[in-house]
């Protein structure tokens, strides 16, 4: 049974993949992009706001971020929709109420069939073949 302790919204360090602490890795996954932009970007934005105060940040969340469960998705289609839900909550939602009535359409012509006198027709049909 999955554990409900970690969410797969949330912002997490990723160490593994990190130079320092992988805090830049981890808001790269966050956000599905490139880690090396990200990189490019925290350092062009300490050279225009000064280093120190850019070096205090990344400590703090090196500290408060928690490192990025592996068990975090089951699979990589888990991880795909988990990214989806990030970059376009909205979409997400109409994504899966699309999904939803497609289930909820199939379990219905599933139980149509299922008690149709066909059903049956086919079932004591089958039985006397065997």
């Amino acid at each position: 049974m999955r554990s409900f302790d970690h969410r797969p919204t949330k912002l997490y360090k990723i160490p593994q993949r990190g130079r320092v602490a992988g805090v830049c890795a981890g808001v790269a996954d966050y956000l599905d992009i490139s880690t090396g932009a990200v990189r490019f970007m925290t350092v062009v934005l300490a050279l225009f706001t000064s280093i120190i105060p850019a070096l205090i940040i990344y400590a703090i969340l090196a500290m408060v971020l928690d490192a990025k469960p592996y068990d975090l998705y089951e699979d990589e289609q888990e991880e795909e929709f988990w990214k989806q839900t990030r970059k376009a909550p909205d979409y997400t939602a109409a994504e899966l109420r699309r999904r939803f009535r497609d289930i909820e359409r199939r379990t219905s012509d599933m139980e149509a069939y299922m008690t149709s006198k066909r059903f049956r027709l086919e079932r004591e049909l089958q039985r006397l073949e065997d």
